[in-house]
């Protein structure tokens, strides 16, 4: 049997119609993202007009730089960044709603190294898919809205600094801690949804999200299970202690930002 061809074009995604309530989350989600809070609306309505809704099955291929003339913004559920090269794919990181994926489509040349970026759902995901060309124009024809993406996407930047700093260095506890944080408290707030106090993330997952191992993430959750912060359960993860967590977090947040500016 011949092996699928890991460059061919993904499945066709579902592309479903979005009820009033539906619409008017999206809405929400537009107006409260990093990428879309400064938009009068009137230009999100604009934009929303002329976007299309999908629904993507856990593990599959969300979207692929290069692949299509559009941008995705993520609705619900969650999706893995991974860079993908000719031998192997190398999930690296988790986005949530509110998160913008493709800017790089609103340039005019391709960026010359040509990044492999893949986006696979993390779990069952809905997105907008917004045409490329489309949003361009409307930037170009409203061009005080180009300084609120620029300012989103530096704000963007600072975040995954601030991310790879919590997740990929420090005790695994800690490390996990964070990931946790991110998960179940900060994404939700910053989607504008309540903190998920039960996290449906297997430990597998939680392990390359920082860079660790099952055994090593196992035996931390463990421990913060014992320390009364989390209550372990099948592929799920409750969050006993909201505030602690929170507060553990972001003090690592802060501590390990502050030890980089003085490195």
């Amino acid at each position: 049997m011949t092996p699928p061809d890991p460059l061919a074009d993904p499945p066709t995604p579902d592309t479903v119609t979005p009820t009033a309530q539906a619409l008017q989350q999206a809405r929400h989600l537009l107006s409260q993202s990093q990428w879309f809070r400064d938009w009068p609306a009137a230009d999100l309505e604009h934009i929303l007009s002329g976007s299309s809704f999908r629904e993507h099955a856990k593990s599959t291929l969300v979207y692929r730089d290069g692949s299509t003339d559009e941008l995705v913004f993520l609705l619900s559920g969650a999706v893995w960044t991974c860079l993908r090269n000719e031998r192997k794919t190398v999930k690296f990181g988790m986005l949530y709603p509110g998160a913008l994926i493709g800017l790089s489509r609103l340039l005019h040349q391709r960026l010359p190294d040509e990044p492999c970026y893949e986006f696979h759902a993390a779990e069952p995901t809905r997105l907008l898919a917004l045409p490329a060309s489309t949003l361009a124009a409307h930037l170009d024809h409203r061009p005080q809205l180009w300084r609120a993406m620029a300012e989103a996407t530096i704000r963007y930047q600072r975040h995954c600094i601030r991310l790879a700093l919590v997740f990929y260095a420090g005790p695994v506890k800690d490390r996990l801690i964070s990931a946790l944080y991110q998960f179940g408290l900060s994404a939700a707030a910053d989607a504008g949804r309540a903190p998920q106090q039960e996290v449906a993330i297997p430990q597998e997952e939680l392990a390359t999200l920082i860079q660790s191992s099952r055994q090593h993430v196992n035996r931390a959750l463990r421990e913060l299970e014992s320390e009364g912060l989390v209550k372990l359960g099948y592929k799920r993860i409750e969050i006993v202690d909201v505030q602690a967590l929170e507060h553990r977090a972001e003090a690592r947040i802060l501590d390990r930002t502050l030890s980089a500016q003085l490195a």
